[in-house]
């Protein structure tokens, strides 16, 4: 090592580096779990409400508003992922657990409807009906994902 100083200091240096970094791999959960915002799994949802509208006026493409539907039903899953990161499940709030049976019955019909098999949702009319529903049901649940937010960010990092 003596006939190159620069690769010795380099090697020493990436070694450091490379122990310092496994060292702040422990750390890093804790970091993921302080800044993992429950409302970020709702970020889709307004794009979604808006294809699957346009389908049920005759806007918006079949293809998309399916597409729509099964985003809603990935946000919830993404939301109840990390409420489970959180420690938590739907079960944890009566009113979590209440809006997703409230999601469950219209977001269910209007896939039928979009999939062309049988469903309560005779006529657009109606479509607007269960998207409305599916909608304020979805409002609440990320109203009360910012809340949880908003007093999660409030507890010191130390206290996590």
């Amino acid at each position: 090592m003596g006939d190159c100083p620069i690769l010795y200091s380099l090697a020493k240096t990436s070694l450091l580096w490379f122990g310092m970094n496994q060292t702040m791999q422990v750390d890093t959960p804790q970091t993921q779990f302080h800044h993992a915002k429950l409302k970020k799994a709702f970020d889709e949802v307004w794009y979604s409400f808006e294809k699957i509208a346009g389908e049920v006026r005759g806007d918006s493409e079949l293809v998309i508003a399916k597409q729509a539907v099964n985003q809603l039903q990935i946000s919830l899953n993404q939301f109840e992922n990390l409420l489970t990161e959180r420690g938590l499940s739907i079960d944890s709030y009566d009113s979590i657990k209440y809006l997703y049976q409230e999601i469950e019955h219209p977001l269910s019909e209007l896939r039928r409807y979009f999939m062309k098999e049988p469903s309560e949702i005779l006529t657009d009319k109606a479509g607007v009906v269960y998207v409305n529903a599916l909608k304020a049901s979805f409002l609440g649940l990320i109203d009360i994902a910012e809340g949880m937010d908003n007093k999660h960010s409030s507890i010191p990092k130390s206290a996590l």
